[in-house]
């Protein structure tokens, strides 16, 4: 490999330190579950597997990132590596809408979560260091901000009409008052049942 430039070195270190970043990261992952799926075996069988699990995969990982990540610095044109590296970053609001949902809780209230969803266009810009060539790759990414959450309180239930209320229902007898000067002085002119007429005394003639 010919001779690097102090970029192309900084370049080919920050990618060697990403890819060993991932590979630990993967490695642990995979060592505990190999070590917590053993635990019926003896320690010695658990510890072991679970070190030969996590370095396999260490390994992989590493040469897989290293590998991809390498490619990509590896300038198309003069194939000059460790040479291409971001320079620029445009980000374009292309849309922004305001959105919402609703979730029912059990006491009969409503838990909302309302935020403002952003879409960018986004332009990244990569340059060769060793030619200068210039490529852009257009991506587009979708951001929330101003996230806010509101619990709106249940309803107050209507009471149901009484069912005495309700359609065909029998609905109590009126009564009316008799007009006065009519029933009541007929009523009061008729003469009770069973009383005699008096007649003239015994000593109306003499």
């Amino acid at each position: 490999m010919p001779h690097l430039t102090q970029e192309q070195q900084a370049l080919k270190a920050s990618i060697t330190k990403s890819a060993m970043i991932w590979a630990i990261i993967f490695g642990l992952i995979v060592a505990g579950i190999l070590y917590w799926a053993l635990g019926g075996q003896e320690n010695l069988i658990r510890i072991g597997a679970a070190v030969v699990g996590g370095v396999a995969v260490f390994v992989v990982i590493f040469l897989w990132r290293k590998s991809a990540n390498s490619t990509a610095a590896k300038c198309p044109k003069c194939n000059a590596a460790f040479s291409i590296s971001r320079t620029d970053r445009t980000e374009v609001l292309a849309s922004s809408e305001e959105k919402e949902t609703r979730e029912p809780q059990e006491d009969g209230s409503v838990k909302v979560l309302t935020w403002v969803e952003e879409v960018y266009d986004i332009t990244d810009t990569y340059t060769c260091s060793q030619c200068n060539d210039i490529t852009t790759k257009e991506s587009r990414t979708t951001r929330k901000k101003d996230e806010a959450e509101t619990i709106e309180p249940a309803k107050a239930k209507v009471p149901e009409p009484s069912s005495t209320k309700g359609a065909g229902a029998k609905q109590p007898a009126s009564f009316k008052s008799a007009p006065e000067g009519k029933g009541a002085g007929k009523a009061a002119a008729k003469p009770k049942a069973g009383l005699k007429k008096a007649g003239p005394g015994p000593d109306s003639n003499g």
